[in-house]
């Protein structure tokens, strides 16, 4: 999640909120709330884990806060560290697993240091099935032409106006589906092809650029 300055007022607030429906939304799936497991990753001025990997049953809601620019390349190299490391701590304990989401959602332009070998890694990583990435763009000053490199098998999404409860609903709907179906194995080429596990947002938040 991109907390830089720009989001500020209206969409933190908004973005704070709209985590805490998530919250409320995927704990009410009693199969869900035990499945997924979430980790969040901030990127301003720097990377942070603010909500490390656990069950969704365990989640809080929190407070996000602004801090100053836009380390995006932090963001999608502390994100799949994450990953990795809990995939390998699954695979060291004989767990199956899901293929896991990476949601980047920013509201603007990334600093340019480090960002195109990130580009590069999250790239390399979608493309050998390790990970499904989703790119969200927020408010008018998306940089799309950047946002669109993000994903090479998906389109960005566009977030209408501030309508960040809308699209945590969806995603906790759709996190839901996958929870209950059987696309998991011991490590990421076993992992059958989501398929229609992964529809397209609702119309009403969401629009491909």
């Amino acid at each position: 999640m991109d907390v830089s300055y720009s989001m500020s007022g209206a969409p933190i607030t908004a973005l704070s909120d709209g985590y805490k429906v998530f919250i409320d939304e995927i704990q009410n799936d009693p199969l869900a709330r035990k499945r997924a497991e979430v980790s969040v990753v901030t990127f301003g001025t720097s990377a942070h884990v603010v909500i490390p990997f656990q069950e969704a049953q365990r989640l809080q809601p929190t407070e996000f806060e602004t801090d100053g620019s836009t380390d995006m390349a932090g963001g999608i190299n502390l994100a799949l560290d994450q990953l990795e490391e809990r995939k390998s701590q699954y695979r060291a304990q004989h767990l199956e697993y899901f293929r896991p989401w990476l949601f980047l959602m920013t509201d603007g332009a990334p600093n340019h240091e480090g960002f195109e070998e990130a580009l590069r890694r999250l790239n390399q990583a979608e493309a050998e099935k390790r990970v499904e990435v989703f790119a969200v763009g927020v408010g008018e000053n998306v940089n799309w032409d950047v946002l669109k490199r993000v994903s090479k098998e998906r389109g960005p999404l566009k977030l209408n106006g501030l309508a960040f409860a809308e699209m945590f609903q969806w995603l906790s709907a759709s996190l839901s589906s996958v929870s209950e179906s059987v696309n998991f194995g011991y490590d990421d080429s076993s992992h059958r092809e989501p398929g229609e596990q992964i529809a397209l947002p609702p119309v009403g938040w969401g629009t491909l650029q």
